[in-house]
């Protein structure tokens, strides 16, 4: 796939069309997000404040796994959809409990490249109530990059900067230069897709990781002009916020600790060399890491330093705010007249 590299247009990609009501509630709007990826759906209901700063009221996550086999059968089986059907109905339900002014559910990869994922989408939103929309690569990639240059002052994320958003599917890498994406690829080189292709064995065999960081290294090197004279590299998704959370010490998840970690090259090929040793019941035990991650986390850090290495960069900073957050500023923006959805 080819990616533009014109500067990204003024207003940005167009969000799909949230769902709206009049609300009971009085004080200030509030907002619903909902990312519906491959391997995890994910929740984020805000509520705007006078600064215009968007303030967490709640964050879920579910590793429900909506792309399981869709690698190999090119299709999303009937049992992943009924499991994300019930994560998103349940996550629906209770961002309704917060009584948002407008909730907005947007799916990625599995959706986007699955040969039913249209009729799929459909029913998943006659379930829940809302209807979800499949957002392309080139606006979930735009997206990405809003969410995280957002979260990082200029001085902690400098430019040119490649932010990279570790996915279930797909990969997406955008290169920002003065607060915009310069170029921006989307490549099917996820931890699940990966996972389920290459690593057969539990713990992987030396053969399978050779196989594995071949076809990483080559989907990347298709792709030089996301890498040249770069300052910075940040990056968010389930790989990164859980090796920060592994070397922070963390006991449980806290997100306002994994927020701006920086990971060095050294500290991700440690974890990946002590990872990539472990079976996936003993990756589960780990709290960072957890039963919906242990089993693709591997096929993440093999990605994770194979961007690294061609970006030449020392480390990254891991980010929390992806995909979601950025939805939930263009709901807000929406509301204030500035942003209309499409």
């Amino acid at each position: 796939m080819t990616s533009p590299s014109s500067p990204e247009p003024a207003q940005g990609p167009a969000p799909p069309r949230p769902l709206r009501r009049t609300p009971v509630r009085e004080g200030p709007p509030r907002y619903a997000a909902v990312d519906v990826g491959t391997n995890s759906i994910r929740l984020l209901v805000v509520e705007a404040g006078a600064n215009g700063r968007l303030e967490p009221l709640l964050r879920l996550g579910d590793s429900c796994r909506l792309g399981q086999g869709l690698d190999a059968e090119g299709t999303i089986s009937a049992e992943a959809e009924k499991r994300a059907a019930s994560t998103l109905t349940r996550f629906v339900r209770r961002a309704r409990s917060l009584e948002p002014t407008a909730t907005l559910v947007a799916a990625t990869h599995a959706l986007r490249s699955a040969a039913n994922g249209t009729e799929v989408a459909e029913r998943l939103g006659r379930a829940a109530g809302v209807p979800v929309r499949i957002l392309s690569e080139e606006d979930e990639a735009r997206l990405v990059y809003r969410a995280v240059r957002e979260a990082f002052a200029i001085e902690e994320l400098p430019e040119p900067c490649l932010v990279m958003d570790i996915g279930g599917g797909s990969v997406e890498l955008a290169r920002g230069e003065g607060g915009q994406v310069r170029s921006w690829q989307s490549l099917e080189v996820g931890c699940v897709r990966l996972s389920e292709r290459f690593l057969l064995s539990d713990p992987p065999a030396a053969v399978e990781m050779e196989q594995l960081a071949r076809h990483v290294g080559e989907r990347l090197d298709a792709h030089p002009e996301l890498f040249p004279d770069l300052q910075a590299a940040a990056g968010v998704g389930g790989t990164l916020t859980a090796l920060a959370a592994l070397d922070l010490g963390l006991e449980r998840y806290e997100a306002s600790r994994v927020e701006g970690h920086w990971l060095s090259r050294e500290a991700i090929r440690r974890w990946s060399e002590h990872l990539t040793g472990l079976s996936t019941s003993e990756r589960e035990v780990l709290h960072a890491v957890g039963e919906g991650r242990a089993d693709i986390i591997v096929a993440g850090c093999v990605v994770v330093g194979a961007v690294l290495e061609r970006s030449r960069m020392p480390g990254l900073v891991v980010s929390t705010q992806g995909l979601r957050y950025a939805l939930a500023r263009q709901l807000a923006e929406a509301g204030q007249g500035s942003a209309p959805p499409a």
